[in-house]
């Protein structure tokens, strides 16, 4: 059932892990006291060159591959700067970048980032089939997902961990507001992320499910605790 709390109508988890699990997107929107933002997520096997252009066309573009602590070990993807001196205000766990090793040109190209983000969730994914740097960006889930971390890495982990995925890797990119362009200069309006409302008319528009992470995170504590 769809949560119609503070006038935002919201999907419901279950049928977020069903699209999830079919390889759609979902549109996870955080807490509007901390990045008060929506990030498209995916899983990782599924992001073929199509959907990764679609993702880097209606967002930053910025990928990052969300991914348990423990394959992030397997593949010797160690932090980009140590916890210590990590100083973005959220504590994000970015790891050094990385292309696929074989059947990619400079990296940078939908086709390219596909087939880096599929590679990760490969069941026999090595260490060694990877190149550093690159052009996707690892990021490292907290132990105990978004019960531990409302973060969107935790719940692009998350997702993928409740849909049966193999190494639980997803993929997220920050949705930004329709750009148009300014006549007669080389330059384009729509500078700002999108909030609540215009991320669920995004989703509307492209048949995207659209839910929050503190339903996530509370949909998860009833299924399987508290932490």
């Amino acid at each position: 059932m769809a949560d119609h709390s503070s006038d935002l109508v919201f999907d419901d988890i279950p049928s977020a892990i069903k699209a999830f699990a079919a390889g759609e997107f979902v549109l996870v929107l955080d807490s509007p006291h901390r990045e008060n933002e929506g990030d498209l997520i995916i899983a990782a096997s599924a992001l073929t060159p199509a959907k990764a252009s679609f993702m880097i066309h209606h967002t930053s573009g910025y990928l990052c591959a969300a991914l348990p602590n423990a394959l992030a070990d397997k593949l010797d993807l160690p932090p980009m700067v140590a916890a210590s001196e990590n100083s973005d205000p959220n504590r994000t766990a970015y790891t050094i970048t990385i292309d696929a090793a074989e059947n990619v040109t400079t990296g940078i190209s939908a086709t390219d980032r596909s087939t880096t983000c599929k590679l990760l969730a490969e069941k026999d994914v090595k260490a060694d089939d990877f190149r550093r740097p690159g052009h996707v960006v690892p990021l490292r889930a907290v132990a105990g997902g978004v019960r531990q971390r409302q973060g969107h890495t935790e719940a692009a982990v998350e997702f993928a961990r409740l849909s049966g995925d193999v190494n639980n890797v997803g993929v997220i990119a920050e949705i930004v507001e329709e750009s148009t362009e300014v006549e007669g200069k080389a330059e384009r309006g729509g500078l700002h992320m999108m909030r609540a409302k215009e991320c669920i008319e995004f989703g509307r528009r492209y048949g995207i499910k659209v839910v929050t992470i503190e339903h996530l995170k509370k949909y998860v504590e009833e299924t399987e605790g508290k932490l």
